[in-house]
């Protein structure tokens, strides 16, 4: 599911001076998370832009670090989510990266994984095609774990079956969502079977499982990062990605007391003692000073 990015926020950029004089760096507070594809960290972003942050990537919803696999089932429990509560997956983000491996039992593993989520809770109508899906998931895991004979298979089988398997996914978790009757318990049950994603394809990785889950008052809201050129690869171009900032944050206000300030056309610095921090208010004109 895609859509547009999440134009109401108003996150706040900064100016930080650096150490040589005459450098500055922009520093964007990165709202976490929204639905959809967005244009930049300042639209918001999705559990994958976050995941391509997090890995050093360009900015992408489909960062080349995750398996597409898994890029497919956390793309749709992010846009099924409810807004209030999508913030529980952000502790799951640092977990995507590193999955895409060549390991040809991905694939099914983690299609059978959504399927199983589906099938127990699924009501008496979508059962049937539910099965139908383990069925052929089940036989397509067997083949991918038989030692290969040497024959050389079609190139459209493999994008046929990957094509299979992205609409079972989606119609698994579609199913998932629409399983309970309260929307936590359906963000619950959405979040469950991502984890259990990721946690399947550690195990094929030959790692330990993680329960990487959080409260919703100790999920992170905001994340600051700044702009990072980095090289294509076999390219003479520069992509443009984000990375986090880990410096100069240990005395910033937080990111509830910059929204609002953001929200005033006319704020009035507050001096401190030492270095400043100038910050400039996307769209607003004006500057607060904060210390770093």
């Amino acid at each position: 599911m895609r859509g547009r990015g999440n134009w109401g926020s108003s996150p706040a950029a900064a100016t930080l001076p650096l150490p040589s004089p005459g450098r500055q760096r922009r520093v964007i507070m990165m709202e976490l998370l929204g639905r959809g594809a967005h244009a930049s960290p300042r639209d918001g972003c999705s559990i994958l832009e976050y995941a391509s942050v997090l890995a050093g990537e360009r900015w992408s919803s489909r960062p080349q670090s995750v398996h597409p696999a898994l890029a497919d089932a956390a793309d749709m429990v992010n846009d099924l989510m409810t807004d209030d509560r999508r913030r529980l997956l952000a502790p799951l983000a640092p977990w995507l990266p590193g999955t895409n491996t060549a390991n040809p039992r991905t694939w099914p593993a983690v299609t059978e994984v959504c399927v199983r989520a589906a099938l127990a809770h699924a009501s008496q109508p979508v059962e049937l095609r539910l099965r139908t899906d383990l069925d052929a998931t089940r036989h397509w895991l067997a083949e991918a774990t038989q030692p290969a004979d040497g024959r050389r298979r079609a190139p459209w089988a493999g994008r046929r079956q990957r094509r299979w398997a992205r609409h079972a996914i989606r119609s698994a978790l579609l199913a998932v969502a629409a399983s309970a009757d309260q929307a936590d318990d359906a963000d619950a049950r959405l979040r469950q079977a991502l984890v259990d994603c990721i946690n399947e394809c550690r195990r094929l990785a030959g790692e330990p499982a993680v329960d990487p889950r959080l409260p919703l008052a100790d999920c992170p809201q905001w994340l600051a990062v700044e702009p990072n050129l980095m090289r294509s690869p076999g390219c003479d171009w520069m992509d443009l990605g984000y990375q986090p900032v880990h410096s100069h944050l240990a005395e910033w206000p937080d990111a509830a007391q910059l929204s609002r300030r953001a929200e005033r056309r006319n704020p009035r610095p507050r001096t401190c003692s030492g270095r400043q921090v100038k910050c400039e208010i996307a769209k607003l004109g004006g500057e607060i000073a904060v210390p770093c």
